[in-house]
C-alpha cells in the first residue's frame, strides 16, 4: 500500500488536476468554436443547407443559426 500523501502533495496534486481542466475547457471552447464557423460557411452552400444541417446533427434550424451566430468570427477591423 503506497504511503498517506502529506498536504503540500495533496495541494500539488489538486494545482495539478485544476490546471488540466482549465487546459481541457480552453480546448473545448475553441474546438467548439471552430466546428460552429465552418458550419456557417457550409450553411451557405445552397438554398436550404442549413436545414440539411439541421437534419444532420439532429437539431432543430434555428439552433443552428444560433450556435452559428454566437460563434461567427468577428470582422477584422485591422
Amino acid at each position: 500500500m503506497s504511503p498517506r500523501p502529506d498536504d503540500q502533495a495533496r495541494t500539488e496534486l489538486r494545482d495539478r488536476v485544476a490546471q488540466a481542466q482549465q487546459r481541457r475547457a480552453a480546448e473545448r471552447e475553441r474546438i467548439e468554436a471552430e466546428f460552429w464557423q465552418e458550419i456557417d460557411t457550409l450553411q451557405k452552400s445552397y438554398h436550404g443547407a442549413q436545414q440539411d444541417i439541421a437534419d444532420v446533427l439532429d437539431v432543430q434550424r434555428n439552433q443552428v443559426l444560433r450556435q452559428t451566430k454566437r460563434y461567427r468570427s468577428a470582422p477584422d477591423n485591422s
